[in-house]
């Protein structure tokens, strides 16, 4: 083989490698963009659902508070509305086909239905409770998630799979 041979293989092989090397690094890239922005939405999800179900409940209780009995009935009507508009919220972001994410709706229907009585009672008090510790269990183990994902940059296999038939 004379040296001309060489040099071309030579050439032939670093031009292998750089073309396998710029493969990789697109699809790298790609999986990467792509976990960064469903964990990034899943953070603001987590932040949104929190701040939500706060107001609800601060709302809830304002709109009962004993001592604020001769209140305007403006105030009263934006409180209301306002409940109404933050339980919608909160339905809205839960999963229609989990069952943990059912079980916090039911438990703001359950809270909206003692809030129709118009009285602050010791069940609506430990409602609410329930409904805020649940939640901040709810959103410790989604927190969870989004730090296994970011930590081993890859998504469940569940929710890799649906998301490449898509």
């Amino acid at each position: 083989m004379d040296t001309g041979m060489v040099t071309l293989i030579g050439i032939a092989l670093t031009f292998l490698v750089a073309v396998l090397n710029l493969i990789y690094s697109i699809t790298n890239n790609k999986k990467t963009r792509y976990v960064n922005t469903v964990t990034t939405s899943r953070m603001k999800w987590i932040d949104s659902l929190r701040d939500k179900v706060s107001a609800f409940i601060a709302v809830t209780i304002r709109l009962l508070n004993p001592e604020w009995v001769k209140r305007e009935p403006d105030e009263v009507s934006l409180l209301i509305r306002e409940r109404d508009t933050l339980m919608q919220q909160i339905i809205l972001h839960l999963n229609p086909d989990d069952p943990v994410d059912q079980a916090l709706k039911g438990m703001v229907k359950q809270v909206f239905g003692q809030t129709a009585r118009g009285v602050y009672s010791d069940d609506l008090a430990t409602l609410l409770i329930q409904l805020r510790d649940a939640t901040a269990a709810y959103i410790k183990k989604e927190w969870e998630k989004v730090k296994k994902e970011s930590q081993e940059g890859q998504l469940p296999k569940e929710k890799a799979v649906a998301a490449q038939t898509k």
